[in-house]
């Protein structure tokens, strides 16, 4: 038998906060935020080629659906129109967006996007690299693959030995992702999405604020998506009891 007295405290409005406001635009909000997780996801598997591309792509897929979502929610809206035409003008003027647009349309009806990265392998000291090797690794090996290699190859040969007895001094795999598609030069990928979506929130921002309400949501530290912060894989990175072990530190 079915419980008349449900208790309506459960039902709750996915678009409204604890504190009672409710967005105005929450298919647009939510395709924002959909991006920024791509993101973060490119991030966290930064070195798994398929992952990555995979995340690049859904990335690309969600940024763009964005101000599509944005003129379904805003169209009837009053002076809708000439308020988005600027933005309009203004994205289309944005090499770095247009960009973004013809990768999402690649990815979607024609193919895959060309990716290339650059791999240092090497011996660092702390995240500096004392010695570099030029070994070429495939673009769709994983980093750790590649690391296990050039442990197993040159532990012993090159300055490092198995108790890695030189305090900080361990073997590490240090890669870019460069997707020419999306622009040039040797910009890592990361950044280039970064700058996109940093873009793109400034269009959410300002349709919260034309629809009557604030968004403060989309502000990150700075350096938030700096690919510095992910592109160095090293020994300690896939084992973090290695120091203890090598005898660095006091378990």
């Amino acid at each position: 038998m079915a419980d008349n007295n449900k208790d309506s405290s459960l039902e709750t409005d996915a678009n409204q906060t604890d504190s009672g406001y409710v967005c105005p635009i929450p298919a647009t909000h939510d395709k924002f935020e959909e991006a920024h997780y791509f993101l973060h996801r490119m991030m966290k598997e930064f070195h798994e080629p398929e992952p990555f591309r995979w995340n690049l792509n859904a990335f690309l897929q969600a940024l763009r659906s964005v101000t599509l979502m944005l003129q379904t929610e805003l169209t009837h809206h009053e002076g809708f129109t000439d308020w988005y035409s600027p933005w309009q003008k203004q994205m289309k003027q944005d090499e770095l967006l247009q960009r973004f647009l013809e990768g999402r349309n690649t990815v979607v009806h024609k193919g895959m996007l060309l990716h290339k990265s650059r791999i240092i392998t090497g011996h660092f000291r702390g995240k500096v690299i004392k010695w570099a090797f030029d070994i070429p690794f495939n673009v769709n090996e994983r980093s750790e693959d590649i690391l296990h290699f050039i442990i197993e190859e040159w532990t012993d040969l090159f300055f490092i030995d198995k108790e890695h007895s030189a305090i900080n001094e361990q073997f590490g795999v240090y890669r870019t992702w460069i997707v020419d598609d999306l622009g040039e030069g040797d910009e890592d990928v990361l950044i280039l999405c970064h700058r996109a979506w940093s873009r793109v929130s400034q269009i959410v921002s300002a349709a919260h604020e034309f629809a009557g309400a604030g968004f403060n949501s989309i502000s990150e530290e700075p350096g938030e998506h700096d690919p510095e912060k992910v592109n160095l894989l090293l020994e300690s990175d896939i084992d973090p009891t290695l120091p203890v072990k090598w005898g660095w530190y006091e378990p």
